[in-house]
């Protein structure tokens, strides 16, 4: 059905299609985001996190990529809180380059982190690398590829090293 040259769905009280898609398309995402984390997950005594790098590309945020990146990975390492006191992670990505030879790219990086308590007293000292090769026209796939990868491999020593 059309009304002034729009198209509109019977039942949908008057809203535009592409007005209808947009909405349809945010409660999908807002599904899939809730859905996440298992239901029995716990929380890591991890009460703040502070991420550092010296990377940067042009028109890329790879800071806030990066921070997104330890803050979904945090999410996925299970833990007792039991006995533990609220800890700081501070990250630090200290490497993310690529390499290009003929039609192919290797992107490596490299990411350190420390655990501490909240007093100062240092817990733990994580390091992670990870390389990625791929075509030389998914340069910078490779390295957000990387870049989790180098993440993951550092954070997933944080459960053995509270123990």
């Amino acid at each position: 059905m059309a009304q002034d040259g729009v198209s509109v769905i019977p039942g949908s009280m008057g809203l535009p299609l592409r007005r209808q898609l947009q909405t349809a398309a945010l409660l999908l995402i807002a599904a899939a985001l809730s859905h996440t984390l298992p239901a029995h997950a716990k929380a890591p005594p991890i009460a703040s996190v502070e991420v550092t790098t010296k990377v940067s590309r042009k028109n890329v945020d790879v800071p806030g990529i990066f921070r997104s990146e330890v803050l979904r990975q945090l999410r996925h390492i299970d833990i007792e809180r039991s006995g533990q006191e609220d800890l700081v992670l501070s990250a630090s990505l200290l490497r993310l380059d690529t390499q290009r030879t003929g039609s192919r790219a290797q992107s490596s990086c490299v990411v350190s982190a420390t655990l501490q308590k909240k007093n100062g007293a240092l817990v733990a000292v994580l390091r992670g690398r990870a390389r990625a090769e791929d075509d030389i026209n998914a340069a910078s796939d490779n390295e957000m590829a990387a870049l989790r990868a180098a993440v993951r491999s550092t954070l997933r020593g944080i459960p053995q090293a509270l123990r």
